[in-house]
């Protein structure tokens, strides 16, 4: 996956701080005599930084991978068969509105995401990823292509290649994804990111043009 960047710097220090800040004001709670009211205050200062390392994860998370679709899939996709807690995924996700990213992962996308509220052996707030790939015949479904929404064209790109992983895509399906002729641009910036997309240079069995993103435990 992308490594660590040092222009991260002030959202990790703005999640420290939030944080911090939140354990104070549970060490400020007297253990003895506690009010409603008082609990209250603190629950609500507690939840107010919550909501801001969450913002400030979010940023850092659209930087390292774009949109929060993108960060549950690579996350579920590195605990495939794992029954994974909610609250993971809304971290990963940092927004709140993360159950319907899950959804759309779902539909259109086709992956077999379980939830505890229907599947057994499974606690009600946990998810799981069945299988770890889609069908190879997805490379060739226009749905899927369409279906790709993020804000640039480099964070499309790598969307699309997440979902297809590890099946090789082809040169046209890429530029109709990022929208833009200088879409091997992208491809590039991503592979200087860290992100292991192989082409016909590095794996010879593959098409000229053609681009795949290897595994991620590869």
């Amino acid at each position: 996956m992308a490594s660590y960047n040092p222009s991260h710097e002030a959202d990790l220090r703005d999640i420290e701080h939030a944080l911090e800040q939140a354990l104070e004001a549970v060490r400020s709670v007297p253990r003895d005599g506690l009010t409603a009211g008082e609990w209250l205050e603190t629950a609500a200062k507690i939840g107010e930084l919550q909501g801001q390392a969450r913002e400030a994860s979010g940023r850092v998370r659209q930087e390292l991978l774009g949109s929060a679709r993108t960060a549950i899939l690579a996350y579920l996709r590195t605990h495939v068969g794992e029954p994974v807690p909610g609250a993971a995924l809304e971290g990963v996700a940092g927004i709140q509105a993360w159950t319907r990213r899950i959804r759309e992962l779902r539909t259109p996308f086709g992956w077999d995401v379980e939830s505890g509220t229907w599947s057994t052996g499974m606690q009600k707030d946990q998810y799981r990823l069945v299988v770890d790939r889609l069908d190879e015949t997805a490379a060739d479904d226009d749905r899927l292509a369409t279906a790709i929404s993020g804000k640039s064209s480099k964070e499309r790109i790598l969307e699309y290649l997440l979902h297809l992983s590890p099946w090789a895509v082809s040169p046209q399906r890429l530029e109709r994804v990022a929208g833009v002729p200088t879409w091997r641009q992208d491809i590039q910036e991503l592979i200087g990111e860290g992100w292991l997309i192989r082409s016909h240079e590095d794996e010879p069995q593959l098409s000229p043009g053609f681009y795949r993103l290897a595994r991620l435990e590869d």
